[in-house]
């Protein structure tokens, strides 16, 4: 409404560059040239393009607007902070009861160290959660693909730390609703659409984990793509969602670390089981010819 694109050459409206503009518009700065101090190096658009952008109106019940919003966005990131530490604070019991009663040290911190394969979101908590999840489920579950750190919180709080309850990974992934309801009648599929039921914390953290590996130069995401041209995108979320679901239920239980296959290698395979399955329908064919 002030016409002010800030948002259109800045990538991230809330980082430190951002905030730091809305903070001087906020505090009464009005030449657009003065904005360029703020402007962290790693900005792509030149400065005659963020300073075009930052020309508006300044009206004023708009910047009373902004100002509002602003601390409105303030106060819930403290709020979400609170709540993280809440989370940290269950996190160390966890850990307690995994570590006979005595809390492993465990430094907060907001970088971890990934693997160069996998980024940090942004979103993540503020504490060490790949440490966390190691000390109390034994096994790096944020190494399987798509994973995240919500992700991975969100599961064990749902399934808790022992999956022994569920006899088996086809009794996990039918819990989460990951697998079709077949119904068979005189010995043949009639059925075999998923089950109308809404899903639970686990079963959608499991499906975002599979939506986010769709573009990944991975196996798991050669299979998604292979699934996604089968049957769409939300057969191929389930699908892959289902695979990660039964890593997820193998690790913590056998206590094994997440050992990919190599993509050429998992692709070698595919083909040679439909080269193997081509030539039994063949020989088949040539039996029920003769």
């Amino acid at each position: 409404m002030m016409n002010i694109k800030l948002h259109t050459v800045i990538s991230d409206i809330v980082g430190k560059s951002g905030t730091a503009i809305i903070e001087a518009i906020i505090a009464g700065e009005r030449n657009a040239a003065n904005f360029l101090p703020f402007l962290d190096y790693r900005i792509k658009a030149s400065h005659e393009v963020i300073i075009k952008s930052l020309e508006g109106n300044w009206r004023a019940e708009q910047l009373f607007t902004l100002e509002e919003n602003y601390i409105s966005y303030k106060f819930f990131q403290q709020r979400i902070i609170a709540c993280e530490k809440a989370i940290e604070a269950q996190l160390q019991r966890y850990a307690a009861i995994q570590n006979e009663g005595e809390i492993p040290l465990i430094e907060t911190k907001k970088e971890d160290i990934l693997s160069k394969a996998k980024k940090r979101s942004k979103n993540a908590p503020i504490f060490n959660t790949r440490s966390f999840l190691k000390n109390i489920l034994r096994v790096d579950v944020l190494a399987i693909y798509g994973m995240s750190d919500i992700c991975a919180l969100e599961i064990l709080s749902e399934t808790g730390t022992d999956l022994s309850k569920w006899k088996s990974e086809k009794h996990f992934v039918s819990w989460l609703n990951l697998c079709p309801n077949t119904k068979k009648s005189g010995g043949k599929i009639i059925s075999s659409k998923l089950m109308k039921k809404k899903p639970n914390s686990a079963s959608q953290a499991f499906r975002m984990a599979a939506n986010g590996v769709q573009r990944s130069d991975h196996w798991l995401g050669d299979y998604f793509r292979r699934m996604k041209a089968k049957g769409g995108n939300k057969y191929a979320i389930v699908a892959t969602a289902n695979k990660i679901a039964t890593i997820y239920y193998k690790m913590v239980t056998n206590k094994v670390e997440f050992n990919p296959l190599d993509l050429q290698q998992y692709q070698e395979q595919r083909k040679n089981a439909k080269i193997a399955y081509l030539e039994r329908k063949l020989e088949s064919l040539k039996k029920h010819v003769a």
